[in-house]
């Protein structure tokens, strides 16, 4: 009885020490942020065993978040919402069903992931491009370039250049009713290096059209 209770004792110490991080005071449902931190640290640790056991590669295991996570283009009566392609990089485009009087703002949204990870269909990007599209009644184009390992640089930046390229051409702005002063582009992490560089791309280039500006 005495050595399960150790044994018991010493696993539930590794299991919290493994679980709890120290947080902010402030931070809101810690422990769903602990157990998520947890969850993203068991598939790294996970993927490292998987690639020194010569069973995978180590971003295939990585990548299996990104399919957990998929969520179907779903409409509802706020918001359209359909996979497409600007042309040849898929895109999940958001169309607000409010009508206006005038013309609607834009967002082109690059998601995060270290150019490695991530994609525009993920649920939390989704519910994140839907909630702006809603919000700001405005268009939204979340990108969905490419991914390193298998595509190197800069195939994730001609992805999403080519996507702010092909969205802002005056005849795909008429056809979704987009203001061509009121667009804006951002993303999260590497997607926001992506859309900084898409930027300063467009404003240097003789042919990259009408230059982003904030919303």
């Amino acid at each position: 009885m005495g050595g399960k209770f150790f044994y018991l004792l010493v696993a539930s110490t590794l299991i919290a020490y493994y679980i709890y991080r120290p947080l902010p005071e402030n931070v809101e449902e810690p422990w769903k942020l602990m157990l998520l931190d947890a969850g993203f640290r068991s598939l790294i640790h996970a993927a490292t065993i998987v690639e020194k056991l010569g069973l995978g590669h180590y971003m295939d295991v990585i990548n299996l978040y990104t399919i957990a996570t998929y969520t179907p283009p779903t409409s509802d009566e706020k918001v359209i919402v359909t996979d497409t392609k600007f042309g040849h990089v898929p895109v999940r485009l958001y169309i607000p069903t409010k009508q206006s009087d005038v013309l609607k703002r834009a967002m082109i949204f690059i998601h995060g992931g270290g150019w490695c990870i991530g994609s525009a269909t993920m649920k939390s990007y989704d519910l994140l491009s839907r909630w702006t599209s809603e919000r700001l009644n405005a268009v939204v184009v979340s990108v969905d370039y490419r991914l390193a390992p298998k595509y190197r640089f800069p195939v994730a930046f001609e992805d999403a250049y080519s996507v702010a390229k092909y969205f802002l051409q005056s005849s795909i702005l008429e056809k979704y009713n987009v203001d061509a002063s009121r667009i804006g582009i951002a993303g999260d992490s590497a997607g926001g290096n992506l859309a900084a560089a898409v930027t300063q791309q467009g404003r240097q280039s003789k042919n990259g059209g009408t230059a982003t500006r904030a919303l």
